[in-house]
């Protein structure tokens, strides 16, 4: 497959008509999000949003002026994919690769987490301890691109990324297949150390500046507290993620 390529800080771009509908056809698992412009001939439209739907796939209507610039002027014919680094799981896939209840796993759930040196640290931190998977943000978060796969140290190719859409959705898939759900947050009920995590754990992460999301704080079964001395208000995302995920392989005791 032949494909035009950009590279910007965060992502990994195929534009024009024909390379991103042959990007959809043969690489699903490899394309973030689908970005058209308005004057994008309709039949056009309809065939790539339907492809996009079939496949679960994100799309955005941009105007042609920010396609101009993702692309650095190149002839994107009003159509553009972002494309990911490495597969991106769905969910219902991914639970199938699981071991079943009551064995041990982790799982990790970054809820629109945007910079992708934390997601690449975030991941790394995964696989150092022993996750089964990560799960970003389908929308609004940050894709799993070529800088998260630097970042990661290359982990971001052996741990399963893993897409999803409405938070709790997911959430309650997971607490069906067994998993206790801990949010982290500042404003928890207990610190993270007061008792182990259960062997079969999922930890939710919140965005960068904003936390943990409402809706994802209300789907979790507990919420905990990184105690902090000094005056730093709270810690990076990937810091905390990776404290969370090295006390649940603490308390496995391995």
């Amino acid at each position: 497959m032949t494909e035009n390529r950009q590279k910007t800080h965060n992502e990994d771009i195929c534009w024009g008509r024909k390379p991103v509908e042959a990007l959809l056809v043969g690489m699903p698992e490899r394309c973030a999000k689908v970005l058209i412009a308005g004057g994008v001939q309709p039949h056009v439209k309809a065939k790539i949003t339907e492809i996009c739907r079939s496949c679960g796939i994100p799309f955005q209507y941009v105007d042609n002026a920010a396609l101009d610039r993702m692309t650095d002027g190149a002839n994107h014919q009003g159509i553009a994919a972002l494309t990911a680094a490495v597969k991106m799981w769905d969910t219902e896939e991914f639970l199938r690769t699981l071991p079943p209840a009551p064995e041990a796993a982790l799982l990790i759930i970054c809820d629109h987490m945007q910079d992708a040196h934390n997601l690449g640290a975030v991941i790394r931190s995964a696989e150092a301890a022993g996750a089964s998977g990560v799960m970003i943000s389908r929308r609004g978060g940050c894709m799993p691109t070529g800088t998260v796969v630097k970042t990661s140290a290359g982990a971001a190719l052996r741990v399963p990324v893993v897409k999803i859409g409405n938070i709790s959705q997911t959430v309650k898939l997971l607490q069906e297949a067994g998993f206790w759900v801990t949010g982290l947050s500042m404003e928890g009920r207990e610190t993270l150390f007061m008792e182990d995590l259960p062997p079969r754990s999922a930890l939710v992460v919140g965005a960068e500046g904003k936390g943990l999301g409402t809706e994802a704080a209300r789907a979790c079964d507990d919420i905990r507290f990184i105690p902090m001395r000094g005056k730093t208000g709270s810690l990076n995302a990937s810091v905390a993620a990776a404290i969370a995920m090295f006390e649940w392989m603490r308390s496995r005791k391995e």
